[in-house]
This record gives C-alpha cells, structure tokens and sequence, in this order.
C-alpha cells in the first residue's frame, strides 16, 4: 500500500469517527465546518500518535506530585 492510499485511508477512518461521534452525541454538523472539524481531529490524533508512540522502560517512575 502507497503512503497515498494509507493516507486516504486514515483519513476516510477519521472520517468515519467523527460520523459516529457525532451520531453518538446527536450533533448536527454543518456541511462546510466538515472539512475544518476534521483538520482538527487529524492534528489532534497526530498528536496522541507522538505521545502513545512513546516507549518508556518498565523502570521509568512517575514524576513527584508538586504539594505547596
């Protein structure tokens, strides 16, 4: 598969999740805001992309909590 066509896919998939999102919820979504809603949520799982592509060791601990 072309990186084209895994785009459309993705795509098409992200398509099909803001569909059920929005079905789920019983929002109405305006046919011109589509494409700007879905730019959104593209950059938005982009971003959950880098962050769950993060491979930390099992030894990593978490942070301290801050207490004033």
């Amino acid at each position: 598969m072309s990186e084209q066509d895994e785009q459309a896919a993705r795509t098409q998939a992200i398509g099909a999740l803001l569909d059920a999102g929005l079905a789920l919820q019983g929002l109405p979504l305006e046919p011109e805001l589509r494409p700007r809603v879905l730019m959104h949520l593209e950059a938005a799982v982009a971003m959950a992309g880098l962050f769950t592509g993060f491979v930390l060791p099992d030894e990593a601990e978490p942070a301290p909590v801050f207490v004033p």
